[in-house]
C-alpha cells in the first residue's frame, strides 16, 4: 500500500521541550515508536511517503534530522520526501501520489483527505496507529 506520513508530532517531536525550531533541533526526540514503526512498514513492502507543511528553514532541519535518524538513503533515493508550503496542499499531494493511507496529527488535514485517501488516520500515538493499520492490512 502507499502510505503518507506527516513529520511534525508524528515522526519528530516526541514530547518534552520543543527544540526543533532552535539551534538545538537535533536534540528534538522522535515521537515514541515512530522510527521502528516506519522501518517495519518499509520492510513489509509498503511504499512510504513523508509529507510535511513547512517553510524552507524547517525543511532543511527536517532533512538533516531525518538523515541523522537513518532515513537515508531510501527516503531520498526513492524521492519519497515531499514538502508543501501551505497545509491545504497536502491533499492534492496525497492525490497526486495516489496514497491509500495518510497519517497526520491534525483533524483538519484528515478531513481534507475525504474522498482522496481511502484510509485517513488521525495520529495520537504509534501504538494506536499500528493497531489501525493492522485492521487495514491484517495479513502483515
Amino acid at each position: 500500500m502507499k502510505i503518507g506520513i506527516d513529520i511534525g508530532n508524528v515522526i519528530i517531536g516526541g514530547g518534552g521541550e520543543d527544540t526543533f525550531f532552535t539551534e538545538s533541533f537535533m536534540d528534538t526526540p522522535e515521537v515514541e515508536g515512530a522510527l521502528n514503526s516506519i522501518r517495519a512498514l518499509k520492510e513489509a513492502g509498503h511504499e512510504l511517503h513523508v509529507i510535511s507543511k513547512c517553510g524552507q528553514a524547517t525543511e532543511l532541519r527536517s532533512v538533516v534530522w531525518l538523515g541523522n535518524m537513518g532515513f537515508l538513503p531510501w527516503i531520498f533515493l526513492e524521492r519519497r520526501l515531499h514538502f508543501v508550503r501551505k497545509r491545504h496542499l497536502k491533499a492534492p499531494m496525497a492525490q497526486a501520489l495516489e496514497l491509500d493511507i495518510f497519517i497526520d496529527d491534525r483533524q483538519d488535514i484528515i478531513d481534507s483527505m475525504e474522498g482522496i485517501v481511502e484510509h485517513p488516520i488521525l495520529f495520537t500515538s504509534w501504538e494506536q496507529t499500528n493497531n489501525e493499520l493492522k485492521g487495514i492490512f491484517p495479513h502483515d
